[in-house]
């Protein structure tokens, strides 16, 4: 029950989600999360975010939580910004979310946890007559403001300056342009009001013996920018059984099928604000204008309107278990569950001529990825209480699991026509194709102990041993512990039955976790192929390290939770991540053949504080005004690299000792100088 946690968890109900109109998951926790960064990648509907908790753990492997969702492991980690494999899931079959930020918390969930868990529970069925609900919303979605930027008369005045300057030539167009009007707004032609509807339909019941729910869901959200858009068809559903007095099981599943236009690109509202406004959106002829200037961008509504540029993702979960209890208070549960996706890409560019723009070349592309995830689990529990005081819960347990991934991509150009896009129908001898598959599995060893007495003094206790399939086989596994302190001080004597502090509670955790977000082999020499005169030749893809081994995070966490007449509840933690043995990219002389070499090398710290106020402002008959603060400071430093460097320079980034993680290194302005 939540009054025993000793780690650092922070939930969010369905009522958050009534609230408001989310379309994926990741919505959901925008701020109202303490130590919950989540920030948006695109604006493009379904698009990916980037999820941060407490702060930013690896400089080169991932730092994306997991979702465990009914059991199931959902990686978050995307490789674009506008696909998101979270996009999947209807945020109306939620009805609790909690977020694991700790090491006490996060343990159990291994090596895959290493940047924190956010469990997701959906719903289920309960014993009773069936129950029929419906919501759903139409809404519309539009730009609050745009940006200023010049009209016609005020960039033709801007051209003549410049013309005078002899910066450009002068134009016949802009002789007078107090005349003009106002030209063209390109963010009034690009952006538009978007319809976005949302229909659910969820059957729940069942009886002493058997419930299940099941629930389906439509979402059309159409892109404030013209071409972008996202659908999905959702369907889910669970059964839950007790098929002996002794046994239990059940399974849960999900289906959905979604589609996400991405529009021209992302740069697609960049080249509106930089087109001229003395261009029309099309001609007299009807065929679409475009600059009289070679350097300015092409066409925006043009590029919208004709290229296709569209994701397609199929999903399918499942979670099944069985649960036996073999004696008083012990029990074994077996859980197998699994997560399929298949994505498909589809780009094609028709030639056009804009203007003095011109594109002759017609290309496509054509990529399909297909993803197995699938994982065993066996639990064996044991819970009992002795003399009314001492609470004792101890489970060990055994994990497998593996990830499977193939991509195959094929690349096309000089069609015919417009009218047939596969990359059939390109020119063969212009065409390529590629593809390739990978494996990695994980094996784990856990065990976690549980002790209160007296309701007032708690103790966990994790151990967990994970082996990883992307180190060599003397690196392969890491032991990681982890232990949590808690006292309830309001169940003392003295504070008991106060009438103003009804909870007061003190936590302490450590513990350590693994990473190994890596790219797979790169322990051992990878071959890749590269195009010669003489036909395809082999050589080495990377430059193999067999010393690489877990990248390792120390977590420490001080929390304090109290609440005074049962309205008002504050949570102040206070807590210090080490990340050691980072792994990380270093850069080698490209006498080598290559640029970087994987090693683990460095230290990075992240530390910080986080409050969060619950408070229950007027509660009464069929009214209800609830409250919610909360606010995380974070910072990080770069402690120490390889011993022997103090900084590596990465573009405009630089990773310095001493200073925060992705510091700019640029060159300092030094301003205008007035004579010239």
């Amino acid at each position: 029950k939540r009054s025993d946690l000793t780690g650092s968890v922070v939930s969010v109900n369905d009522a958050a989600i009534k609230k408001s109109v989310p379309t994926s998951i990741d919505q959901v926790l925008q701020g109202r999360a303490a130590g919950v960064q989540i920030q948006a990648n695109t604006g493009t509907p379904g698009g990916s975010s980037s999820i941060r908790i407490r702060g930013i753990n690896s400089l080169n492997a991932t730092n994306q939580p997991i979702f465990v969702i009914d059991g199931v492991v959902v990686d978050s980690t995307t490789d674009d910004d506008t696909s998101n494999p979270l996009s999947s899931i209807n945020p109306s079959d939620i009805v609790s979310m909690d977020v694991l930020k700790d090491a006490s918390a996060t343990a159990i969930y291994g090596a895959r946890a290493s940047n924190g868990v956010i469990m997701i529970t959906t719903k289920r069925g309960a014993a009773g007559e069936a129950s029929i609900t419906y919501d759903g919303y139409v809404g519309w979605q539009n730009m609050p403001k745009k940006l200023e930027v010049m009209n016609l008369r005020e960039y033709a005045a801007h051209h003549n300056a410049r013309a005078a300057a002899g910066f450009v030539e002068t134009s016949d167009y802009f002789v007078e342009p107090e005349l003009l009007g106002d030209g063209t707004d390109w963010q009034e032609e690009l952006f538009q009001n978007a319809l976005m509807t949302s229909h659910n339909i969820s059957i729940t019941g069942g009886s002493d013996k058997i419930t299940y729910a099941f629930s389906g869901g439509y979402l059309d959200q159409a892109g404030i920018a013209l071409g972008s858009g996202f659908k999905r068809l959702s369907l889910r559903g669970n059964l839950d059984a007790q098929i002996k007095s002794w046994l239990k099981g059940g399974i849960n599943f999900s289906l959905a099928d979604s589609k996400q236009k991405v529009g021209a690109d992302n740069n697609i509202i960049m080249t509106a604000l930089q087109s001229q406004p003395s261009v029309a959106i099309t001609s007299a002829d009807g065929s679409y204008d475009g600059p009289d200037d070679q350097w300015m961008p092409d066409n925006p509504v043009a590029l919208a309107t004709i290229r296709t540029n569209n994701n397609k993702k199929e999903n399918f979960r499942y979670n099944t278990y069985l649960e036996a209890t073999l004696y008083k208070g012990l029990t074994l549960k077996t859980e197998l569950s699994a997560d399929y996706n298949l994505n498909k890409y589809y780009y094609y560019e028709p030639d056009y001529q804009f203007g003095v723009k011109t594109n002759s070349t017609r290309t496509g592309k054509w990529t399909k990825t297909d993803t197995k995830y699938w994982s065993w689990r066996n639990i064996l529990t044991y819970n009992e209480t002795f003399a009314q005081k001492h609470n004792v819960n101890i489970m060990i347990g055994q994990e497998m699991s593996q990830n499977h991934w193939e991509t195959q991509a094929s690349n096309a150009s000089g069609y015919l026509s417009n009218s047939a896009t596969d990359p059939s129908a390109g020119d063969s001898s212009l065409s390529s194709g590629t593809g390739y598959q990978n494996d990695n599995s994980i094996l784990s060893y856990f065990g976690r102990a549980f002790y209160s007495y007296d309701d007032r003094y708690l103790l966990t206790a994790t151990i967990r041993r994970d082996g990883s399939s992307k180190f060599a086989k003397g690196n392969r596994w890491g032991w990681f512990p982890s232990a949590a302190l808690a006292w309830k001080v309001s169940n003392e004597s003295f504070l008991k039955n106060n009438p103003i502090i009804n909870n007061l509670k003190l936590r302490f955790g450590w513990g350590t976790t693994g990473n190994q977000n890596v790219q797979d082999w790169a322990y051992i020499a990878l071959l890749s192929t590269k195009a010669t005169p003489w036909g395809n030749g082999v050589l080495n893809g990377n430059t193999a390290n067999p010393n690489l081994k877990w990248e390792t995070n120390y977590n420490m966490n001080i929390g304090l939770d109290f609440g005074f007449w049962d309205r008002l509840n504050f949570t102040i933690e206070y807590y210090t991540r080490t990340t050691k043995n980072l792994l990380m990219d270093c850069p080698v002389s490209m006498t080598t053949g290559f640029s970087s070499y994987l090693m683990n090398i460095g230290e990075v710290k992240n530390k910080g504080i986080e409050l969060t106020i619950n408070s229950t402002n007027i509660k009464i008959k069929d009214f209800n005004w609830n409250t919610t603060f909360n606010l995380g400071h974070n910072s990080n430093k770069v402690v120490k690299l390889d011993g022997e460097q103090t900084q590596i320079v990465s573009g405009t980034q630089i990773h310095k000792v001493g200073s925060s993680y992705r510091t700019f290194y640029v060159q300092e302005f030094a301003g205008i100088n007035p004579e010239t």
